[in-house]
């Protein structure tokens, strides 16, 4: 089933023009809403909608994806400490620290890319990480960290997102 086939693009086109207008429609949802679009037969209010996002993003300075998130979590109490955004496809990685001191990780793998991008996404994730790492003054761990909600150590939060990516083909999308 198309997306347009159960009127659920419209309606998403409507909150995307709303962030738009605010500056808030990162490069991310801005890809995942030409990937959306793209492939199915929009309709003519869909594509004046389209449009109409257009021209605001041409008028109206964006936040990065990572501004977004870092705006979201300190709303929340918390603070990014690493995020990436791939622009080319629908993939990231993030570690975050709640407003009680915890961390969390998120991370997510396009499955529309092939292999050999997966593992180059992979890579450039663990390579950002390790530097991220040696800012922060800490050892990512040898042994295998389970993957857990909540981390209480920066170290243990950092090598479990780390080891996750050992494995792209093991990360669902």
């Amino acid at each position: 089933m198309k997306f347009n086939e159960c009127n659920y693009v419209l309606p998403d086109l409507y909150d995307d023009l709303d962030c738009a207008k605010k500056g808030r429609f990162n490069p991310y949802l801005q890809g995942m809403m030409q990937r959306e679009c793209s492939g199915v037969e929009l309709s003519r209010e869909e594509q004046a909608q389209v449009r109409r996002i257009q021209v605001v993003l041409q008028n109206v300075p964006q936040w990065s994806d990572e501004e977004a998130v870092q705006v979201e979590m300190a709303e929340q109490g918390g603070q990014v400490l690493f995020c990436k955004f791939f622009k080319e496809h629908s993939s990231f990685a993030m570690l975050t620290k709640d407003c009680n001191g915890l961390y969390s990780i998120a991370f997510v793998l396009d499955c529309e890319i092939s292999r050999k991008e997966r593992k180059a996404a992979a890579r450039l994730v663990q390579r950002l990480l390790k530097e991220s790492s040696k800012s922060w003054d800490i050892d990512l761990l040898t042994f295998p960290v389970p993957e857990m909600i909540k981390y209480a150590s920066l170290s243990l939060a950092a090598s479990a997102l780390m080891q996750a990516f050992d494995t792209p083909e093991k990360i669902k999308g």
